[in-house]
């Protein structure tokens, strides 16, 4: 079963808790985006993302830009990963690769991940 690039999924997913996802975003608030997205979308396949893993990340963000908060749709960051659990489950609900990391490199989005032990999957 070929699948679409996770790096494009996980993009996909980011822009939807960006306030204008057409407008350039802050350093910060595109990986806010690119992390809650991570966590979202191992959350909704049964891997274990504590909210431990993103708050100290967030925070950094918040002392390098105070303001990037004001780029996503909310600062409930919880609220967040919700919504982009529901993006995956109703977009992408058969695709059960664990993402391992994501973030950027040179201004793209960069996702590695893992095949569950259930899918064997050819990419």
């Amino acid at each position: 079963m070929k699948h679409k690039k996770m790096s494009d999924i996980l993009k996909e997913m980011a822009l939807t808790v960006l306030k204008e996802p057409y407008a350039i975003p802050s350093s910060e608030a595109a990986h806010a985006a690119l992390l809650l997205s991570h966590a979202a979308w191992n959350r909704s396949i049964g891997q274990i993302f504590h909210d431990k893993d993103c708050q100290p990340i967030l925070q950094e963000f918040e002392k390098s830009r105070p303001g990037f908060w004001s780029e996503l749709k909310t600062k409930d960051w919880k609220s967040l990963v919700d919504d982009l659990m529901n993006y995956k489950k109703q977009h992408f609900s058969h695709d059960k690769r664990i993402v391992v990391v994501c973030g950027m490199r040179d201004h793209n989005v960069h996702v590695e991940w893992k095949e569950t032990k259930k899918e064997r999957l050819i990419d």
